[in-house]
């Protein structure tokens, strides 16, 4: 982007246009002129360069220079040059002259020298350092090069995301590249409603009473990655306020793209660094994780004509049950009320995350019958809140199997001394849990993970019952295929008797 000031576009009816730079001889030649200037100045103070390219404005449009300016600037690594820093350089040189009078060059050089001598620097590092902190100052370190080619490409598509900046929203169409499009849209935190696979409407700053210069600022981030597709649309609207406000169209294609930079600003969408990876990483240090699988970024739901890509996906390890989150930052009342809208259609669960701080809040906005859960947050989202809507999903899924393990009947077949729970699930096709609910056999007692006969039981009692070591113990019960001994001799009545941290110490009764 460039700053406004340095926006030139062209109106014709309803439409308006960035003033693009043609790719021809000409532009091709100052570009490259102006890349020199920053090529052959590495060392030089930024005042020096400042003098060159003032040159080039004369007779010629001065927008466009300083626009060029700007992009190369940015490309700049500009450090100060000092012998010692500047702030000390400027107290002692204001403690060596407070009780004295200057009044010519001469005196002003003793100081200077009587200074410099102090610090034990030469007179030209002291001259050198006073101000060197100072913008003018401060000398070009490194410059990123590019080609005349890429930077005038560069210049144009800063244009287009310049006008695109307060935009009241765009719709957008492309082919291909849709995966990197979404993800740039939820990276971005950008207000967004699918119109089709491939056809989607962006909201623009005007819906926002707040945040509108961050927001507008993701909304031009955005079309880099759009233009990266192999076919595009843009149609965005624009408000001109010259006088009497006036809504333009801004419309752009895949025709000009060989016009724009393709890839130099392209996003590389990863964490949100503050909500989404703050909530990914307090997940999966909770204990759902050992039953949930977090998916970030999971891929594009299609349903009908309508596409959503959600931020996360809950997929439950051992139900086949799995459900969506969405955490949204910016939004307004009628984008929350659309979004929903579209949500209550989708057959899937769905959870929703609203930043309360970042919204245009109204408390009414929640008694509109909303049928999807909605969790408010400042700052971060509650974990707590989206567990215990977790757990409520898994206790209605297991309650569904259970309903239909006894609506059919069914008696749990059990035969042998010890059956693992899993391998009764998978036969029944049912989760552990509605299996242990189920599982109500006089000759069989029920642990967590494994179904145990009570004659085998009785065998490892009558072991224990001449033992007193805790290790031992241990082995008795392990030796009869029992993986989780304390479990065992918690239910036969045993207690442990520890005597500090050492096992080998302890003792059962």
């Amino acid at each position: 982007m460039l700053p406004s000031e340095l926006l030139v576009t062209k109106t014709k009816k309803d439409r308006i246009y960035p003033e693009f730079v043609q790719i021809d001889e000409k532009h091709l030649e100052l570009a490259e002129e102006l890349i020199e200037v920053y090529k052959n100045f590495v060392g030089k103070k930024k005042s020096e360069i400042g003098e060159i390219l003032v040159e080039f404005e004369h007779g010629l449009n001065f927008k466009l220079i300083r626009g060029l300016r700007t992009l190369l600037e940015r490309r700049c690594i500009f450090k100060s040059k000092f012998a010692v820093e500047p702030v000390v350089a400027r107290r002692a040189i204001f403690e060596e002259a407070n009780d004295k009078k200057i009044t010519n060059r001469k005196e002003r050089e003793k100081v200077i020298e009587n200074v410099a001598n102090k610090l034990n620097i030469s007179v030209t590092d002291l001259e050198q350092s006073l101000w060197a902190d100072q913008e003018s100052e401060v000398v070009l370190d490194t410059f990123a090069s590019l080609s005349p080619e890429e930077l005038l490409k560069l210049y144009n598509l800063s244009l287009a995301q310049t006008l695109l900046f307060k935009s009241t929203g765009m719709n957008v169409s492309f082919k291909g590249n849709y995966k990197e499009i979404f993800r740039a849209i939820k990276y971005f935190g950008l207000m967004y409603i699918p119109e089709s696979g491939n056809k989607i409407r962006v909201e623009g700053t005007s819906s926002l009473l707040k945040l509108s210069e961050r927001y507008g600022t993701s909304l031009a981030k955005l079309l880099p990655v759009i233009v990266n597709s192999d076919e595009w649309e843009i149609d965005a609207e624009i408000v001109i306020r010259r006088g009497t406000p006036r809504i333009y169209h801004f419309v752009m294609g895949s025709r000009s793209k060989n016009l724009l930079m393709c890839k130099e600003e392209a996003a590389k969408p990863m964490f949100d660094s503050s909500i989404e990876e703050r909530f990914y990483n307090a997940f999966l240090a909770s204990a759902a994780s050992k039953n949930w699988e977090l998916i970030r970024e999971p891929d594009a739901v299609f349903t009908g004509k309508t596409v959503f890509i959600p931020d996360f996906k809950f997929k439950h390890k051992e139900l086949e049950i799995e459900t969506y989150f969405e955490i949204v930052g910016f939004w307004t009342e009628d984008y929350i009320r659309r979004k929903l809208l579209k949500l209550r259609a989708m057959p899937f669960n769905m959870v929703v995350a609203i930043d309360k701080n970042l919204a245009c809040f109204h408390s009414a906005q929640f008694e509109l019958g909303l049928d999807q859960p909605v969790i408010l947050y400042s700052r971060k989202v509650p974990v707590g809140a989206v567990l215990r809507y977790l757990a409520e999903i898994e206790g209605e899924e297991i309650k569904r199997q259970v309903e239909r393990l006894k609506f059919r009947g069914t008696q749990i077949e059990l035969e042998g001394d010890l059956i693992p729970i899993k391998d009764i699930a998978m036969r029944y096709n049912a989760g552990k849990e509605a299996v242990r609910v189920c599982l109500n056999h006089p000759e069989y007692v029920v642990f967590k993970e494994v179904v145990v006969k009570k004659e085998l039981l009785n065998e490892v009692k009558d072991k224990l019952v001449s033992m007193d070591s805790y290790v031992e113990a241990r082995r008795a019960i392990e030796d009869k295929g029992l993986s989780n001994p304390d479990e065992v001799l918690a239910h036969l009545g045993f207690t442990v008797k520890w005597k500090g941290l050492d096992p080998s110490a302890a003792t059962i009764e």
